[in-house]
């Protein structure tokens, strides 16, 4: 245990870290996407557990009830808590979207670098597929799919991931065609290295960088995307506690109950700027323009 936290403690030490930590403090763009993100982690993360209370507790004598101590968030039409309903809601809410971005970009950078790294009538294929795809913009065909698949959290995730995944197919394979030209690479060619070889050794570390930044800005496209799924019925169902759900179940209240959608939205907005501003901060971070400027 002390020997972990030493190790951990190392990193914290470390020249290049702390270069990094000065730049981002002098990039007000990150510290507010960070610190913004640092209270969704509490909210979300951390209050539910110490709360104790079922998101789903039907009290049919304190529905719709204003906003109080008790009800920070007011309470719904069949008295449940939105206050911990929110809480609870952004668990699905986040978890889908870092769920669909890990698994799009983990597709989307292979299918790409591959491309890239084969070229010819390979890539050609890949890239004409990819561009029929993107053509379609881009939520009507989420909801398309998500309408064939059927009203469902797990659907509306398949469909989501689907559509997102051309999109870093794109990214990787223009990074690839970059990278492929590398000294090293060709001399790996030379010496019989495959393609895979060449794509998980040398062409994915060297490309994570705006793989990494175009993950971290659709976590919060990702979120409008399910909520907006879930607005129109094609994604989370009731009873869920998921953001976009609540503020459709709510819209029939929205003259006299307004807390009832409010919250969630606010919900949804805080959280996806937190993640928009957060991959603002690492683009800047990372490119290799502004370091001459930190």
């Amino acid at each position: 245990m002390m020997a972990a936290m030493s190790q951990y403690l190392t990193v914290f030490k470390n020249p290049a870290f702390g270069r990094t930590w000065a730049r981002v403090r002098q990039s007000p763009v990150t510290v507010t996407g960070l610190v913004m993100l640092v209270v969704v982690v509490i909210l979300v993360g951390l209050l539910p557990f110490f709360l104790g209370t079922d998101p789903n507790a039907i009290n049919l004598r304190a529905r719709l009830s204003t906003p109080s101590w008790q009800h920070p968030f007011g309470t719904d039409e069949v008295g449940r808590d939105i206050f911990s309903r929110v809480m609870h809601g952004g668990r699905i809410s986040i978890g889908v979207a870092l769920f669909v971005v890990a698994v799009s970009a983990t597709i989307g950078t292979l299918i790409g670098g591959l491309s890239g790294i084969f070229g010819g009538k390979v890539d050609t294929l890949i890239m004409r597929l990819m561009d029929i795809v993107l053509a379609v913009p881009s939520l009507v065909l989420t909801m398309a799919l998500a309408a064939a698949l059927g009203p469902s959290l797990w659907n509306a995730m398949v469909a989501i991931t689907l559509v997102r995944i051309p999109t870093y197919v794109r990214l990787a394979r223009g990074q690839t065609l970059v990278v492929r030209e590398a000294g090293y690479i060709m001399a790996s060619r030379v010496f019989g290295a495959r393609s895979g070889q060449l794509l998980g050794l040398h062409v994915v570390p060297n490309i994570m960088s705006p793989i990494l930044v175009q993950a971290t800005l659709d976590i919060g496209a990702v979120i409008l995307m399910v909520a907006g799924l879930s607005f129109i019925g094609l994604g989370a169902q009731p009873p869920a506690a998921e953001w976009g759900a609540m503020v459709s179940a709510g819209r029939g209240y929205i003259l006299n109950q307004w807390w009832y959608s409010a919250f969630p939205g606010v919900a949804i907005l805080f959280t996806s700027i937190a993640f928009n501003l957060l991959g603002d901060g690492i683009r800047d971070l990372t490119d290799p323009r502004q370091k001459g400027r930190s």
